[in-house]
């Protein structure tokens, strides 16, 4: 198992994000024999659930290596609002029908193929911009874990509680602070939880400011981690204009 977990973790995720690229060839190669357009198929779905195993297999060996079972362990994956993500779904599949009636026959490509392969490459393409970065946060007895994929990379952090100097209540400022690191499903959230490092040069080379969390539950998310994070009792502060 730890082999298998190694294996799909060592798969760069970067690698991982060329599947929107099958699935033009897939799209395009439609209407010639089946067999080329299905192994393509079988390409995007492979990389589809490689791209979840990578999730959990990261999920398993924060849980394996830094939760000794002191504590319940407390996973969340925080997502960007559904009404955000239905807009854009929905403008995405106009603009996709659009384009496919302006563009049917041309490229000897019809109009539902060139739906499809519009509509299909936006949403794996461009899967964090439409539907909101995705994020996961584990809080072990050990530390915080982090999963962040805002784009074609991916961030696997995990900061022991001893590295945090304190972890506060925070409504997000505008302009955005230029040492936050905004580790959020959405680009902007309203308010979330700030964490700062206890080196002065910040946790990690990749995050060396503060770090701005958005948990789904910010009251259940600060509870856990009290007893072992100095947590100020202090009233938020009004977002700029």
């Amino acid at each position: 198992m730890k082999f298998l977990e190694s294996f799909i973790l060592g798969i760069p995720y970067l690698f991982l994000k060329k599947i929107p690229y099958a699935w033009l060839a897939a799209v395009i190669f439609w209407s010639r024999p089946p067999v080329l357009s299905s192994a393509l198929l079988a390409v995007v779905l492979l990389g589809l659930l490689a791209m979840l195993w990578q999730r959990k297999a990261w999920e398993a060996k924060i849980t394996r290596e830094q939760h000794r079972g002191g504590a319940r362990l407390y996973i969340d994956r925080p997502h960007a609002p559904r009404l955000y993500q239905l807009r854009n779904l929905a403008l995405l599949l106009l603009a996709s029908g659009l384009l496919a009636w302006l563009l049917n026959g041309r490229l000897a490509l019809s109009g539902w193929q060139w739906f499809f392969l519009l509509a299909g490459f936006m949403l794996l393409y461009k899967d964090t911009l439409l539907l909101g970065a995705t994020v996961t946060y584990i809080l072990t007895d050990q530390g915080v874990g982090i999963h962040f994929i805002p784009g074609h990379v991916d961030y696997r952090l995990f900061f022991k509680y001893h590295e945090i100097r304190q972890a506060a209540r925070k409504r997000l400022p505008r302009p955005q602070p230029p040492h936050w690191e905004l580790i959020t499903p959405v680009r902007f959230p309203q308010e979330g939880v700030l964490l700062s490092a206890k080196n002065r040069n910040g946790f990690s080379q990749q995050m060396q400011g503060e770090l701005f969390l958005a948990p789904t539950d910010i009251e259940a998310f600060l509870e856990r981690i009290a007893p072992r994070v100095f947590i100020p009792r202090e009233p938020l502060e009004a977002p700029s204009p």
